[in-house]
């Protein structure tokens, strides 16, 4: 595979997230998870006070979800502008990577928990799909401009790494559920 289409390919990811329609979807995705992430917000201090009660992983993963969601929300509000320093760039890239693994987690949590006809599981995965490609993009776009500032060439390494590290996630996440669900 030549490095052109590597990198049409990222070009194409920030044109499809950059694009009007998308972010109609954007914003329609938010208007679903948003009140879902306040109403998580709010329960935060009374799943807080349950956490040391007890040392039950489900209940720390409830209680860690809506703040890795208004983190994520955050790395999505601070791609807005361009980083001027290489620490907020970082800040912005670990903003988005814990947004997306919590999107991740609570999606394949979804599908797991789901039953045959479950049909808020099924519209539920592609709303959470929206933010998740919208980070990717942002990334791809954050990548871009930084490559021109530094005047070198874009690559699409880091990008692949990325998709690995969400392949690996989710099959991790497939494994811990096949496993508790087992015993």
């Amino acid at each position: 595979m030549s490095t052109t289409g590597a990198r049409e390919r990222i070009g194409m990811l920030e044109r499809l997230t950059s694009s009007t329609a998308f972010a109609v979807l954007l914003v329609l995705a938010g208007l679903i998870l948003g009140p879902v992430l306040l109403l998580g917000l709010a329960a935060l201090p009374m799943f807080l006070s349950v956490v040391p009660v007890t040392s039950k992983p489900e209940v720390w993963a409830v209680a860690l979800l809506p703040l890795g969601g208004l983190i994520g929300v955050v790395g999505l509000v601070l791609t807005l502008r361009p980083p001027e320093t290489s620490i907020r760039y970082g800040i912005t890239l670990v903003c988005l990577a814990i947004g997306v693994a919590t999107a991740i987690v609570l999606a394949a949590t979804l599908v797991i928990g789901a039953s045959a006809g479950d049909l808020l599981s099924v519209v539920t995965v592609p709303v959470l799909a929206v933010p998740v490609l919208a980070a990717l993009g942002r990334v791809a776009r954050l990548r871009r401009l930084r490559a021109a500032v530094q005047g070198r060439a874009q690559d699409a390494l880091p990008l692949i790494f990325l998709g690995l590290a969400l392949g690996e996630l989710a099959i991790a996440l497939a494994i811990g559920a096949q496993l508790a669900s087992a015993g």
